[in-house]
C-alpha cells in the first residue's frame, strides 16, 4: 500500500481522509491491536460497513501483522457469530450502532478514546509480536460451503503483492485516479477495489450504504467523477446514465453478456475478469472488450498459471471444453480448519514437483488466441448477484426449519433461488414461514425468493432428484 502525504486516500459522503491522516490513525489503532495480542496469524474480526472507518480498520490489522476477517454488517447476527467463532478471532473491530454480543472483545473504530494518547508513528517490525513474511495470512474470506457452514479461505500477503502488480499496470492506474468502492466488505471484490486505489496512491471513493446499482449508482459515479469502477455484470446491467467520467470498467463474478459490451464497451475500456476467492481475487482478465467481438475472460495475470484439463488431468485441445485449474503464487493457503476440503480442492499439479493447482469446478475452453471462454459450472455451485452460493448450504438450512423433512434448491428463471420442501409426516408447513426462517440464518442473496411445498420430491429411477 502507498502511504504518507497529503493526497486524498478516502472520500466518503463529503468526508475526506488524506494518506497522512489515514497512516496516522491506522498506526495508532494497530498499536492498540498489538496490545490486545494481535500479531502474525492472529485473526481480527472486522464488522464495519463501507466507510472511512472500514479502511482504517483494515489498514490497522495489516500493520499489526494480524489477519483480518471482513464480515458484512447486514448478515444475521447468528451468521456473524458463526464466522467469528470459526475463524478464531481474538478481537473485533466495529463502529457505533453495530452490535454483535459476545464472541470477542470489541473495539469501536469511531471511538476516539480507543486510540487516545497512542503514537501515530510508523509501526516498526520490532513492535510486532512476531516476524511477518509473504507466506503469512493477510485475510480470511468466508464463502458459501456445501456442508451447511461457511468456509474461510486463507489468503497470504504474497498473493496480494502479486495482484497489485497486475492491476496497476493492466488498468492504467495512477495517483490521480478515483476508484469506486461499492462492493460489500464481505466480498473479496472489496479487496480488489482497495488494491486498485492504494497500490498507486489514488483516491478510494466510498459509495453510501444504499448505493449498489440502478440509476442511483450511475448518478453517484458521475457526480463523484469516478475513473475506475468494478461491478458484477448484473449490477452493470442495471446502471443508467452515461458514466462519462468512468474510463475503466471491470466486471467479474458472473458471465458477462455481449449486450453489456455493446452498451458499455464504447468510450472506455471494459475488462472481463475471472477469479475465485481461492486464487486471490483475480486469476485471468481479458483485454479491453469491443462490441461485436467474442466475450472472454482472457488469459492468466502476472504470476498465475492456468490449465484446462479433462477428467484424467490431461490438457485438452484448443476449442474443447474442460475444467479450469489455477496455479501460481496467488493460490490461497487453503480453507481455515478444513484439512480434508483443502486437500480435495488444492491438488498436486501433474506438471511440477511440489506445485499445487486449485480445482475451480468451472468449465472453459481455449479460443485459439490465448483467451478462455467460460462455459459453465461442473458442480452445483452457482452465482447469485455476483456471490458464490453452494446450493447444498441453502438446502441444509431449509431442512433445519421446524417441520421440514427434505429440501431441494434450484436457480429460477429470474436468476433467484427457488426452494422446494417436503414436510415431515403429519406436519403442515407454511412456505412463508420457511422463507422467514431462512432469512434469519442466511445472507439475503442466499434466501430463496420462493419456497414451494411438495408432497414428495421427484426422483429418477436411481433415486436421484
Amino acid at each position: 500500500m502507498v502511504a504518507g502525504g497529503g493526497g486524498v486516500a478516502v472520500s466518503c459522503g463529503g468526508v475526506e481522509l488524506s494518506y497522512g491522516e489515514l497512516d496516522g490513525w491506522s498506526n495508532r489503532l494497530a498499536r492498540v491491536l498489538i496490545g490486545c495480542g494481535v500479531g502474525p496469524e492472529v485473526v481480527v474480526g472486522v464488522v464495519v460497513p463501507r466507510s472511512v472507518e472500514l479502511v482504517v480498520a483494515v489498514w490497522a490489522v495489516v500493520k499489526s501483522g494480524g489477519v483480518f476477517v471482513p464480515v458484512d454488517v447486514g448478515l444475521p447476527v447468528g451468521r456473524v457469530r458463526e464466522v467469528l467463532v470459526d475463524s478464531g478471532a481474538v478481537v473485533g473491530l466495529s463502529v457505533s450502532g453495530v452490535v454483535v454480543p459476545g464472541v470477542v472483545e470489541w473495539l469501536r473504530v469511531d471511538d476516539v478514546s480507543v486510540v487516545e494518547g497512542v503514537s501515530d508513528g510508523a509501526v516498526s517490525e520490532g513492535e510486532r509480536l512476531g516476524g511477518l513474511g509473504v507466506g503469512n495470512a493477510a485475510y480470511v474470506m468466508y464463502t458459501s460451503g456445501s456442508t451447511g457452514r461457511p468456509k474461510g479461505v486463507v489468503v497470504s500477503h504474497g498473493g496480494l503483492a502479486n495482484l497489485v502488480e497486475e492491476v496497476r499496470v493492466r488498468f492504467g492506474l495512477w495517483s490521480g485516479c478515483r476508484v469506486s468502492h461499492v462492493a460489500s466488505p464481505g466480498f473479496d471484490a472489496a479487496v480488489y477495489e482497495w488494491l486498485m486505489a492504494f497500490s498507486v496512491g489514488a483516491c478510494l471513493v466510498v459509495a453510501p450504504p444504499g448505493v449498489f446499482g440502478g440509476a442511483v449508482l450511475g448518478e453517484w459515479l458521475e457526480v463523484e467523477g469516478v475513473s475506475h469502477c468494478f461491478v458484477t455484470p448484473s449490477v452493470l446491467g442495471s446502471v443508467e446514465g452515461s458514466l462519462g467520467s468512468v474510463r475503466v470498467l471491470v466486471v467479474a463474478g458472473e458471465v458477462c453478456g455481449p449486450e453489456l459490451v455493446e452498451r458499455w464497451g464504447v468510450g472506455r475500456e471494459l475488462f472481463d475478469a475471472y477469479g475465485p476467492t481461492e486464487v486471490t481475487v483475480q486469476a485471468t482478465v481479458s483485454g479491453a472488450l469491443v462490441p461485436g467481438g467474442v466475450v472472454t475472460v482472457g488469459g492468466p495475470g502476472v504470476g498465475v498459471e492456468v490449465v484446462v484439463l479433462d477428467s484424467w488431468l490431461r490438457p485438452v485441445p484448443v476449442g474443447v471444453v474442460g475444467e479450469l485449474y489455477v496455479g501460481g503464487v496467488g493460490l490461497a493457503r487453503g480453507y481455515h480448519g478444513l484439512v480434508g476440503l483443502t486437500a480435495a480442492s488444492f491438488v498436486a499439479s501433474p506438471f511440477g514437483v511440489g506445485a499445487r493447482l486449485y480445482r475451480t469446478g468451472d468449465l472453459v475452453r481455449w479460443d485459439g488466441l490465448g483467451s478462455l471462454v467460460f462455459v459453465g459450472r461442473a458442480d452445483f455451485q452457482v452465482k447469485v448477484r455476483g456471490q458464490r452460493v453452494e446450493l447444498g448450504e441453502v438446502e441444509s438450512v431449509l431442512v433445519s426449519c421446524p417441520g421440514v423433512g427434505a429440501a431441494v434448491v434450484v436457480v429460477g428463471s429470474g436468476g433467484g433461488l427457488v426452494g422446494y420442501v417436503v414436510p415431515e409426516v403429519g406436519v403442515r408447513v407454511d412456505s412463508g414461514a420457511v422463507v422467514e426462517f431462512a432469512g434469519s440464518v442466511l445472507p439475503g442473496f442466499m434466501v430463496p425468493s420462493v419456497v414451494v411445498v411438495l408432497g414428495e420430491l421427484p426422483v429418477t429411477a436411481s433415486g436421484k432428484v
